[in-house]
């Protein structure tokens, strides 16, 4: 059995004048990485934890982050176990 990977997408809309230091703190936590950001402050960020647990810390961590206007979590999804293809939120 392989180790179960939970996989989120969170959309992030930041003040624009803060957006580098919003990427800046996001790229900080484990497992996350900002895939787009615009000029507008949105942000489209996945992250990769072994758990929902981690995934909930991390949004509630990038809500924490001055400049955020919001952050949401859009998609789950986890991989790695054996009944992983039914676990879709």
């Amino acid at each position: 059995m392989s180790e179960i990977v939970h996989i989120a997408s969170l959309l992030v809309q930041a003040l624009p004048d803060k957006r580098a230091s919003i990427e800046s703190g996001i790229e900080r936590l484990d497992g996350a990485e900002v895939a787009h950001a615009d000029d507008q402050g949105r942000l489209i960020v996945t992250v990769e934890t072994a758990s929902e647990a981690q995934i909930v810390q991390a949004l509630t961590e990038i809500q924490l982050l001055t400049g955020v206007v919001s952050a949401s979590l859009v998609y789950h999804q986890t991989d790695g176990g054996p009944d992983s293809a039914h676990a879709d939120i």
